[in-house]
This record gives structure tokens, C-alpha cells and sequence, in this order.
């Protein structure tokens, strides 16, 4: 038995049954669907535009490891799609290197979501006494500090072989000389045009800003944001974050009543951590841990499954009544858990353990009644201890997988672009509870272990995952976009591919459900249900409304055999690129 496999049975004794692996766990089969899919044998970026992912495979084909693929993307895409993926944003990378490597598979975490400026306090978006959703949501009072710089130029020097010169160069050259502006920027940029400030509707108004944003095919041109990121590729990310484009950004912010300061930028670090890891039909998973919900929320929602499935909830299959029921509440309950205890562990101690643990998810499922729905469940007491948003999914020749989730968090973040920059903040303070209770951007509701406090980050339903076989193999990448959406839409991705072995494009492709606690209504996507399902459904309990596509997954697989599939979600504009 080698090293690997000896810490992992070890981590799992500290769980109990919940999270051991099945003894022999089902061989992932590879007579994969070729819908929406691309295959290859040495390397896979599936991102969410093209032109970059097709950027991140050439850094693969010159020798880069998943890693120099992995900023290169990102730092593309802070170009493409500016609408989610700006330098003003934030984000997660969960890095597992392949059991070849030098440093025996150890995964490792890089979390670089924004932070609450050193002048924010508890109560800044209440008037008397109630929460203005507008003044979290839009203009320069709405942003916390921006943390990708930092955050992609960490992993690279930590984990990358390449220079930053080189991954940054074909990024400053497409902002100077203009890329093509996609459907889904054209569609972002519509709605979110009335909330734009002037120097942003100069930008992405492409010369007509009077009749409105950029049209899909216009050619976009960002030269404040090329001489930006030149400071970055010159000097690091104090080029970013000190100096005079730090000055310039806290300068315009602060004359439209933001209250980022010149320290706010000099002290942003990103952090690295563990990631928190389960298990699932006898695969590892291994996921993002606080300030993120997302990998706790899908690690308690799989484990729930298991013990669905060892019921016979799960064998009537994919979309039958039972499977749909059961799905349903492990979704209540866990999003419960979500609104009650998540939040920074660096100002919060947020109970992960506990709430992974056998006996306290044995308690919980203890509330599913198989022939109706139970939604008035409240959070479980374990003992003390964004929609707009973009993933990317990347793995080299060896192995080595990285999944990246970034996001401003609503289209265009808070629509405000500091005048000569060319970069689209972030409106992420949004995302804390500004009121516990009060729903925000997405319907979530949140306590005090989110409540506003300087430099604390912000909680997130951002769930980059990756699966991993018993011999630490690197064999599934996978997150989504569409804030608490992201969580069930990597939860029935897995749930489709390990329990009901469907090809992972197939997986990717499924219709979806989802549901978050509160409000007590279960959104399933247009035409996903039948209509005697629904009816069942229906008279269980739930109240079902349709809705579009309920998250947009990007993901790989690698199998035994070295061919690695490549998924990009239809729902989406995604591309796969092989190396």
C-alpha cells in the first residue's frame, strides 16, 4: 500500500463510515458521449471562451504544467470576458499535482476572494435600520478589495514553472489591439447598462455608447486595461496593487464615495489552505473550504446520497421521483448548515469537521421522509469546533489538474470601472449578510458568522473540485458558475456520473434542479421534468417553478487509459482544447 493511500485512510478513520470508501470502488467507464466533447491524450483547458482556453493549451504545448495553463487562461479571459473574470474580481484555485510529482499528490488550495475594506463596518448598507440592496450592489461603495492578481501571480510562482512575462504578454496585446465581443458579454452588458458608470459605458459601449453596449462581432478595445496589466507583467502584482495604478483606482473610487484605500490594495495577500476532502462511490473529492460554502454544501450533499442510496432511494435512477425527493432535501439541509454557520474561518470559527461528521449527518437525514417533502427543517447544531461568475478546468500531460472559479459576482461586478484603468470592480461586498436574514443577490440568507467586518472575505458558494481514484490519479476537474447554483449543479454532476454512470457529457448536459433552503421553492430548469413527475412532485409537497439553465458546469476527465474528455456545458458558450 503506498504513501498516499496510507494518509488517506488515516484522514478517513477521523470521519468514520461516512466518507470510507466503497472497498471496490466502480472503474470510471470510458465509452464517454461524444455530445459537446473533445478528446485528447496529453492536455485539456475547458473554459468558458475559446480564444483563451485555446491560449492556456499553447502554454501546455511549450512545456507549462497545469498551472502556467491555468493563470494564462485567467488572465486571458480578464480580457474576453470582462463581465466575470476582471482583474476587480476575486476567486478560488484548487491545485492537485499528479502522484508522479515531487510532491506526493499533496493538494493545495489558493484562496484569493476579495476583502472588506479597513473602513467597512457592520451596518454600512442599512438606513434606518433596514438593508438598501442598491448600495451593495452598484457604484464604487460596493467593492471589496480585488484579490486575482495576487491570487493567480501566487500559484504561479509557487506552483508554475513558466515566467509572467510570457503568460501575460498574448492578454496585454488582445486588450491593446481588441478581441471579438461574444453573445454572453453583449447580453451582459444589456443588462447591466443602467447601472454602469461613464468611464465603463465608454468602454464596453465600443464608440456607441449612446445607443447602448457593444454588439456580439464589435471589436473591443481596453487600453487602459492593456497598460495595466503591462505594470503587472513589468513588476508583479505590485503593479497592481502598489504604485500608480493602485493610486489611480483608489483615487476615482473614493471620488464616487467608495471607501477602498491606498493600505486596502498594499496589504491584499491571498492565502493558501487546506482543501476540505470526502468521499464519494469510493472516489476522493477534494473542494474548496471556507470562506467558500461550496465544497462543505456538496461534501455534506454527497454524503447524504450515500446514505440515500444505501435506503434504495436511488435505484428506481436518474430523474425518477425517489432520486429527484431525495436530492431535494439534502439540498435543504444542507443549505441550512450554509446560513447558519459558514463564513471567513479567519474571524469565524466555522465547524467543518462537525458538520462532516458520521453521527451529525446520520441525525439530519433522520428528518427525510420518502413519501413527502420535509422543507421546514432548521439548521443542525454540530458540536462547537455568486450567477455570474466563470470556471475553468485544466490538466497537463502528467497529470496535474487545477479548477479555477472567478467572479466580480453580478455581470459587471458593481458596474464601476475607475476611470483610466479599464477595470471592472467587483460588488462583492454583496455578498456578506448586510442583515441577517435579508436575502441577497441570490436569494441566500445569511447570520452573524457573515456579517460585515473589515478584511474579512466575503462567503461564496464557489466550488472548484476535483476527483481523485484511491491511487491519488487526478480522473474528474469540475466547478460552475451561477452563485448557490454552482453548489447543486457540481452536486448532480457527480450524482449523475458516479451513482448513475452516465458519461460525463451526458452528466454535464442533464436537466437540473435546485433548491436552497429559502425560499421554499424548487427551481427546475424549462422542459427538464415530466409532466407526471412534476406532478408527483407536486403532491409530495413541493412548490416547483421553471427557470433557465440552472448553473453552467465546464469539466474533464482523464481515464486509466492516458485520453482525457474534455465537457463544456451547453448552457453556456464554452470551449474544450486539447493540447
Amino acid at each position: 500500500m503506498n504513501a498516499l493511500k496510507l494518509t488517506v485512510l488515516a484522514f478517513l478513520s477521523s470521519f468514520g463510515s461516512a466518507f470510507s470508501p466503497a472497498p471496490n470502488p466502480k472503474p470510471l467507464d470510458e465509452s464517454e458521449s461524444i455530445r459537446f466533447s473533445r478528446t485528447g491524450r496529453k492536455g485539456m483547458i475547458v473554459a468558458d471562451d475559446e480564444q483563451s482556453a485555446e491560449l492556456g493549451a499553447q502554454v501546455l504545448r511549450k512545456g507549462g504544467n497545469a498551472i502556467d495553463a491555468a493563470v494564462a487562461t485567467a488572465f486571458g479571459m480578464a480580457v474576453t470576458r470582462p463581465h466575470f473574470a476582471s482583474l476587480g474580481g476575486g476567486g478560488f484555485l484548487v491545485f492537485c499535482p499528479s502522484p508522479k510529482s515531487n510532491r506526493n499528490g499533496s493538494c493545495s488550495v489558493v484562496d484569493f476572494r476579495e476583502m472588506a475594506p479597513s473602513a467597512a463596518t457592520r451596518d454600512m448598507y442599512l438606513k434606518e435600520g433596514k438593508a438598501i440592496a442598491n448600495l451593495s450592489r452598484n457604484g464604487a461603495l460596493a467593492s471589496g478589495v480585488p484579490g486575482v492578481t495576487a491570487g493567480l501571480l501566487y500559484a504561479l510562482e509557487k506552483f508554475g514553472t513558466k515566467n509572467r512575462k510570457e503568460l501575460l504578454a498574448n492578454p496585454i496585446r488582445w486588450a491593446k489591439n481588441g478581441i471579438t465581443v461574444s453573445t454572453h458579454t453583449e447580453t451582459a452588458a444589456n443588462r447591466r447598462w443602467s447601472n454602469m458608470n461613464e468611464a465603463a459605458k465608454k468602454i464596453f459601449g465600443c464608440g456607441h455608447a449612446v445607443e447602448g453596449p457593444c454588439r456580439s462581432g464589435e471589436l473591443l478595445k481596453q487600453a487602459d486595461l492593456a497598460r495595466v496589466m503591462q505594470a503587472i507583467s513589468d513588476h508583479g502584482a505590485s503593479g497592481f496593487y502598489k504604485g500608480s495604478w493602485a493610486q489611480k483606482m483608489v483615487s476615482e473610487i473614493r471620488k464616487e464615495k467608495g471607501i477602498l484605500t491606498q493600505q486596502d490594495f498594499e496589504t491584499y495577500t491571498p492565502k493558501e489552505r487546506s482543501p476540505v476532502r470526502g468521499f464519494y462511490k469510493g472516489y476522493e473529492v477534494v473542494t474548496m473550504p471556507p470562506p467558500s460554502s461550496g465544497g462543505t454544501v456538496l461534501l455534506q450533499m454527497l454524503a447524504f446520497m450515500e446514505r440515500a442510496d444505501s435506503s434504495g432511494q436511488m435505484k428506481a435512477g436518474f430523474g425518477s421521483v425517489a432520486s429527484i425527493h431525495a436530492q431535494l432535501h439534502a439540498m435543504t439541509l444542507a443549505f441550512a448548515d450554509r446560513a447558519q454557520h459558514m463564513g471567513d474561518p479567519d474571524f469565524h470559527p466555522v465547524p467543518v469537521n462537525q458538520l462532516l461528521a458520521t453521527n451529525y449527518l446520520n441525525d439530519r437525514w433522520k428528518s427525510f421522509d420518502s413519501t413527502k417533502a420535509n422543507l421546514n427543517v432548521s439548521s443542525g447544531s454540530p458540536a462547537p469546533e455568486p450567477t455570474h461568475t466563470t470556471h475553468f478546468s485544466a490538466m497537463d500531460a502528467s497529470g496535474n489538474a487545477v479548477a479555477v472559479t472567478l467572479t466580480v459576482n453580478d455581470y459587471f461586478g458593481s458596474g464601476f470601472v475607475p476611470s483610466g484603468t479599464g477595470v471592472v470592480m467587483n460588488n462583492q461586498m454583496d455578498d456578506f449578510s448586510a442583515q441577517p436574514g435579508v436575502p441577497n443577490l441570490f436569494g441566500l440568507v445569511g447570520a452573524e458568522a457573515n456579517a460585515i467586518t473589515p478584511g474579512k472575505r466575503p462567503l461564496s458558494s464557489m466550488s472548484p473540485t476535483i476527483v481523485r481514484d484511491m491511487d491519488g490519479n487526478n480522473r474528474i476537474v469540475l466547478g460552475a458558475a451561477g452563485g448557490p447554483k454552482i453548489i447543486t449543479s457540481v452536486f448532480q454532476t457527480l450524482v449523475n456520473r458516479l451513482q448513475f454512470d452516465m458519461p460525463l457529457a451526458d452528466a454535464v448536459a442533464a436537466p437540473r434542479i435546485h433548491h436552497q433552503w429559502k425560499p421554499l421553492i424548487v427551481r427546475v430548469e424549462n422542459n427538464g421534468l415530466s409532466i407526471e413527475t412534476r406532478e408527483k412532485l407536486t403532491t409530495m409537497g413541493y412548490a416547483i417553478e421553471s427557470d433557465g439553465g440552472l448553473g453552467v458546469v465546464h469539466s474533464l476527465e482523464r481515464f486509466a487509459s492516458g485520453r482525457i474528455v474534455g465537457v463544456p456545458d451547453p448552457r453556456g458558450e464554452g470551449s474544450a482544447v486539447a493540447e
